[in-house]
């Protein structure tokens, strides 16, 4: 190495031989493998945590890598997802069976029968719906055997029976269904992929549940609800679950299996159990129960429409009292609230409730009180300002106050005065009105009036007709201090009269001495006298003659109004 290399050499090793490794570990390609595998994960995250753009570049290839594999190996890929695709599938089942089994419960709902109402209550508790229950209520099953099989060496994995159950060899059963299923292999199915799920066989039905690496064989009693295979689907699962791989690898030692018939005896739970003769006295008493719950659900009803009932009378028979004007009316139970507006005339709204059947003391009313204008209460409040003999009817029509019955003149005289004071009043018709005690006091005054007393001659008395006149006196100031409550007004009148002898002239001088007389005699005895007046005289061409019995004084009464009676 000459000198010049040897500078180069001093100058440029360094960096040559750094050259030189970059050189090789890009030329050698397990070298760029390693480099790239080391850094992928993390680049793969930051890409990932960075946006989108990785999950759009790997899609398409990795759905491609997914479809190819699962296309050439499918068992395998079965396998994988068999514990995640049982649970699936079996969800959407269900699902479905949840739909159809509420279709069936509204055609079943209205169902009243005893079974039904007891079904109904039992599918409330259980919390299920009504359909489902009487699904699992009408199929009745029970599952006798249940047989866990090797798929590929047909071994006699575990086996699970109820105690009642006839027992056969059951290793023995179970090389006889694995040739069974071998055989429906070989004769029906070309390619082999065919496999024997159920078997009916007398009372018997025999369900086969295929796992990756195990058969779950049931021997089930009756008829089983489509449902109880996802059940069965479940528990396989479970056992592929704890024991695939030891069953994978089964040689007939059931110690690799612990507790395996464990599993199995889960599906011996699943049953439809027939009524007994407690269920039937349950019947009777849920019968007896549900009559009892009607009779008081009727009663309560029964109590409720009677007191809506009540209400709707009350309510009613306020509407068409007078003088009450309700704006609210409500119910709490057997009370009864009532407010509104009363006339103090108003019937007491506890009397009202009382003649439609309620107790006052379940009535609470709230009334306020106001003046009513109708009819009824305008009679009543004339009644109460005036005062209203027991013969009078008052009666109110188109503001008229019409009274009719037999009244005093001067009741009679104070209700016109003072008709003017009610509300809703603006005439009086008193026409048909009588006043009876005027009546009776004209005829006590026609009674009287024109009584006679008789004179001797001249100017003197008759024995004992001028003690008569003096009592005579007495019942004219009766009249005179009567008259004035009937609105009359009494005067009293004298006329003297004479026989026809003498002259006329004498004759009436005479007369009128005569009642002058009389007239003393009642002034005396306070009776005042309107007038003094002759009586007429005979026909003057009558011969003279001597007439004792025309030798008298006529007291007469004439009526005068006080007032205008109309």
């Amino acid at each position: 190495m000459n000198d010049l290399e040897q500078l180069k050499q001093l100058l440029f090793g360094a960096e040559k031989e750094a050259l030189d490794s970059i050189s090789r570990r890009v030329e050698r390609r397990e070298i760029r493998t390693a480099d790239v595998a080391d850094i992928l994960p993390e680049a793969i995250h930051q890409s990932h945590a960075k946006d989108d753009e990785l999950v759009e570049a790997l899609t398409s290839p990795v759905g491609k890598c997914v479809q190819r594999a699962m296309h050439e190996d499918p068992e395998t890929f079965g396998n994988a997802l068999y514990p995640v695709m049982g649970p699936a599938i079996r969800k959407s089942i269900m699902h479905a069976l949840r739909n159809f089994s509420q279709q069936i419960n509204e055609a079943v709902e209205h169902s009243i029968s005893p079974t039904g109402l007891k079904w109904r209550w039992q599918a409330s508790r259980a919390g299920v719906p009504f359909g489902e229950y009487v699904l699992q209520r009408t199929m009745q099953y029970r599952i006798e055997q249940a047989y866990l099989i090797s798929r590929d060496s047909g071994l006699l994995v575990g086996h699970a029976h109820h105690e009642a159950s006839k027992i056969k060899d059951s290793d023995a059963v179970s090389a006889m269904f694995t040739a069974i299923q071998d055989f429906v292999k070989e004769s029906f199915s070309p390619d082999r992929s065919g496999r024997l799920e159920s078997a009916d066989m007398g009372e018997f039905t025999l369900w086969a549940v295929h796992g990756p690496h195990a058969l779950l064989v049931c021997v089930i009693r009756g008829v089983p609800p489509k449902s109880l295979r996802a059940d069965l689907s479940a528990i396989l699962e479970r056992i592929h679950f704890r024991y695939g791989e030891a069953i994978r690898e089964y040689k007939g030692d059931t110690s690799t299996v612990p507790d395996v018939d464990v599993e199995l005896t889960r599906c011996l739970r699943f049953e439809a159990r027939r009524e007994t003769k407690k269920d039937r006295s349950n019947n009777r008493l849920l019968i007896i129960a549900l009559i009892l719950l009607l009779a008081v659900a009727g009663f309560l009803g029964y109590r409720s429409w009677s007191h809506l009932q009540q209400l709707d009378r009350l309510n009613t028979a306020l509407a068409s009292t007078p003088g009450i004007h309700v704006t609210e009316i409500s119910r709490d139970g057997n009370h009864f609230f009532v407010r509104g507006l009363k006339d103090p005339l108003a019937i007491p709204v506890g009397d009202i409730a009382e003649s439609v059947d309620i107790p006052a003391t379940r009535v609470t009313a709230a009334m306020q009180p106001f003046q009513s204008l109708q009819p009824e209460i305008i009679e009543a409040r004339a009644a109460e300002i005036f005062g209203r003999p027991e013969s009078v009817l008052f009666r109110v029509s188109t503001a008229t106050l019409h009274v009719s019955g037999d009244a005093p003149w001067s009741w009679r005289q104070q209700l016109q005065s003072r008709f003017g004071l009610l509300a809703g009043v603006s005439a009086l018709d008193v026409s048909g009105l009588a006043t009876s005690d005027r009546l009776r006091f004209e005829a006590r005054v026609a009674q009287v009036s024109g009584a006679r007393f008789h004179f001797e001659n001249g100017a003197i008395f008759s024995p004992g007709n001028e003690d008569m006149l003096v009592k005579h006196a007495a019942v004219l100031r009766a009249l005179r201090a009567d008259a004035a409550a009937v609105g009359y007004s009494v005067s009293v009148l004298l006329h003297g009269s004479t026989d026809l002898t003498g002259e006329p002239a004498q004759n009436a001088a005479l007369a009128r001495r005569r009642a002058t007389a009389a007239a003393a005699v009642l002034r005396s005895h306070g009776v005042e006298v309107s007038d003094i007046m002759q009586v007429p005289a005979g026909d003057p061409q009558s011969p003279p003659q001597s007439d004792v019995s025309r030798r008298y004084v006529q007291v007469d009464l004439q009526l005068g109004s006080l007032t205008d009676p109309s």
